[in-house]
């Protein structure tokens, strides 16, 4: 059996033991703490950097059916062409995501959605929204057929007067365009031109620079359509030297215009009949600034 001195030596080496733990366990806990403790958890992340500019909603533009349009699973009486800021994401895209207005306060959805096939960069901006054909009603019955008095004619079909984004679209870099919405242009209105900006990628081989501008609906350039004015950046006017009209015209709402020299354009001045649309109509005139590729 230990002597007692013996023992108070284990129990001060004991002391001694536990107090150096407690001391270890203590700078740990009180040591500097992870960067993130005890603070809000960090900020998801997303596609879109502080600061940019939104996504637009640019055009509306109601449009009669195209050959490929008329028999789509419902026969189609019009069709809705929309344009947007950025280039939208195909895999958001559908029917339910859209509620158009008519002219007599109805609301419809579109029967069928479809993204533009521009095949260069950044030309995936527009929507196709198909307006089905209304159900056929029953001719009106004459007072003596029914014995009551005879049924008021139906109303002709209605035109879509707005559209309104009510679905999770997005566009390519993942922004959700949810609420946008606008007044549609009628199928009376000439296609006009609407946004113009440098163009990037294959178009105008050749040339120095392309000049893309987007129309409200598709379009096309005839060999003996006007040529536009472009702005440039050292102060003169003049004639864009080329066109690049290579896309299919039945879902292409873009003309790319070629220009010489390494001066900017600044601003395009498009006359009247500058292309036609899919019914062969002359577009409207209009003046456009260079807007920056987003």
């Amino acid at each position: 059996m230990p002597s007692p001195l013996r023992l108070a030596r284990l129990l001060l080496a004991a002391c001694a033991c536990f107090s150096c733990v407690g001391g270890c366990v203590g700078a740990a806990a009180t040591g500097t703490a992870p960067p993130n403790a005890g603070s809000e958890p960090p900020a998801p992340a997303t596609a879109v950097a502080p600061g940019e500019p939104p996504t637009l909603l640019l055009a509306a533009h109601m449009q009669p059916p195209g050959p490929g349009d008329r028999d789509y699973i419902l026969p189609v009486r019009g069709v809705v062409h929309l344009l947007f800021s950025r280039p939208i994401d195909p895999l958001s895209v559908g029917p339910q995501h859209f509620v158009l207005v008519l002219g007599n306060g109805h609301r419809v959805i579109p029967v069928g959605v479809f993204l533009g096939a521009g095949v260069e960069p950044g030309e995936a901006r527009s929507l196709a929204l198909m307006l089905a054909e209304p159900a056929k009603a029953e001719p009106p019955k004459s007072a003596a057929a029914t014995g009551k008095p005879a049924s008021p004619p139906a109303e002709p079909p209605s035109d879509p007067i707005s559209v309104t984004i009510t679905g999770l679209l997005h566009d390519a870099d993942g922004r959700v365009l949810e609420g946008l919405a606008l007044d549609v242009a009628p199928a009376a209105r000439p296609v006009f031109p609407v946004r113009a900006e440098p163009a990037t990628g294959l178009t105008c081989a050749g040339f120095e620079q392309a000049l893309r501008v987007f129309w409200s609906a598709p379009v096309h350039r005839p060999e003996s359509a006007p040529s536009p004015l472009v702005g440039r950046s050292d102060g003169t006017r003049r004639p864009a030297e080329g066109v690049d009209d290579d896309d299919d015209p039945a879902a292409d709402g873009v003309l790319d215009f070629c220009l010489r020299g390494p001066a900017a354009a600044t601003g395009i001045e498009l006359p009247a009949g500058a292309a036609v649309d899919l019914r062969g109509a002359p577009t409207a005139a209009g003046v456009l600034q260079v807007s920056p590729v987003p």
